[in-house]
């Protein structure tokens, strides 16, 4: 296979082409140990060495020292692993590797992120936060069923009740009350639709204002 170009990157490494439209990084030390040059074949042997040995072993390694600062979805671990340079089938690769071990688990992110932000935001808000990280609404739904039973185990309250008291903490705060007209009362019922809010809940919670109880 011929390498068709060797871009800087950084001081350290630099990107290597191959006619085969693969690329992938190395370190200045690597290209020069594997004699690398442009316009010249890169020998079965040396890729062999990159694609089954340094680059597998480097991306492994960035994978668990990430994980090391911090929980990412399989979504952004995969691009920040592809951002890095990493071919995506040795991305694929790791991914695996690490979710054996359970370092990287999408369902336990978002039950912790749903635990962590359902006292601030609308179940709907958190289905679209979680979307952006990668995060299905299946696995989503999977993670409030999940810990629903979990709640319901050891008699806590589910996260429709915590819907309901952060509704009744919004409407306070916003000085909803019998005495408002009814324009003003709209705009109150438009904010959680926005939002996402289940209306029915909003209604409830709305009443219980109103009533004082």
């Amino acid at each position: 296979m011929l390498v068709i170009s060797i871009k800087e990157i950084n001081k350290q490494r630099e990107r290597i082409l191959l006619d085969t439209e693969e690329s992938f990084v190395l370190y200045r030390s690597e290209i020069r140990t594997l004699k690398i040059k442009e316009d010249c074949e890169l020998s079965q042997e040396n890729y062999d060495k990159i694609v089954k040995g340094i680059l597998p072993k480097r991306c492994k390694m960035r994978a668990m020292n990430l994980l090391k600062e911090r929980n990412y979805t399989v979504y952004q671990l995969k691009k920040k692993l592809m951002d890095g340079g990493y071919p995506e089938y040795i991305v694929n690769d790791t991914i695996d590797y690490v979710s054996s071990f359970g370092y990287v688990d999408d369902l336990k992110y978002a039950m912790a992120y749903i635990g962590e932000k359902e006292s601030s935001y609308s179940r709907s808000e958190i289905k679209q936060k979680l979307l952006s990280k990668g995060i299905s609404g299946r696995v989503t739904e999977e993670a409030y069923s999940k810990l629903g039973l979990e709640r319901e185990e050891y008699g806590e309250e589910d996260s429709s009740g915590i819907e309901y008291e952060l509704i009744l903490k919004t409407l306070k705060k916003k000085g909803y009350s019998a005495d408002l007209d009814y324009e003003s009362k709209q705009k109150v019922l438009a904010y959680f639709y926005r939002r996402g809010f289940d209306m029915d809940i909003v209604r409830k919670a709305m009443e219980e204002t109103v009533s004082g109880i």
